[in-house]
């Protein structure tokens, strides 16, 4: 919220138009342990987010232990690497902490930042983000993801550890994407089928 009001009067002085600055409090019991703020820059929605590092229980995919991060921390924490670019406002680059986005991105692969194994017990959606990445990409999935995806334990860590609507919302994602036969045939592929088409 800080960096957003300093923003803010830095507009002013400039002349632009000020908006609202909408914050959303922390609540962990919700799994929200950060405060989110988000304001009008220029016509554009921006949100405004700490760095973090998180820590997984093994029953959830909701973070326990959430505490204020290095970029390095962030960029590991995420889903897939060409997730984990920054771009540097000051020096107006972008900054690759995961060593991998910026390789991976112009190579069309999907890849995970830390170990596949790691990265889907922690959160095992991310399996299902990383086939609606591909599809709607047309990228290639890694040997080593498509292997940790196939994972009886990590099978069956989505299914125990993520809800149906999350589910239901990944898999909307990849039928309204441009390329949803092949994240049909990904989801068969990774023996993610009976898991993902459950009948409630």
């Amino acid at each position: 919220r800080q960096m957003c009001i300093r923003d803010s009067k830095q507009l002013e002085i400039k002349g632009e138009k000020l908006h609202h600055i909408g914050v959303i409090a922390s609540n962990p019991k919700q799994s929200k342990h950060l405060e989110t703020a988000t304001m009008i820059i220029f016509d554009t929605s921006v949100d405004f987010v700490n760095l973090r590092a998180e820590t997984y229980a093994d029953d959830s995919r909701i973070p326990v232990a959430i505490a204020f991060g290095t970029p390095e921390q962030d960029a590991k924490r995420r889903d897939l690497t060409i997730n984990t670019l920054f771009y540097n406002i000051n020096a107006n680059i972008i900054e690759d902490f995961s060593q991998r986005g910026l390789k991976d991105l112009r190579e069309g692969k999907i890849r995970t930042p830390l170990d596949p194994c790691q990265t889907f017990i922690d959160d095992p959606l991310r399996i299902l983000r990383s086939i609606r990445f591909a599809a709607r990409f047309n990228f290639t999935l890694v040997p080593e993801l498509v292997n940790a995806a196939r994972l009886p334990h990590i099978r069956s860590a989505l299914h125990f550890k993520v809800s149906r609507e999350r589910i239901g919302k990944e898999l909307l994602g990849m039928i309204k994407g441009p390329r949803p036969e092949l994240a049909c045939y990904y989801i068969i592929d990774f023996l993610l089928y009976d898991i993902v088409f459950e009948l409630p």
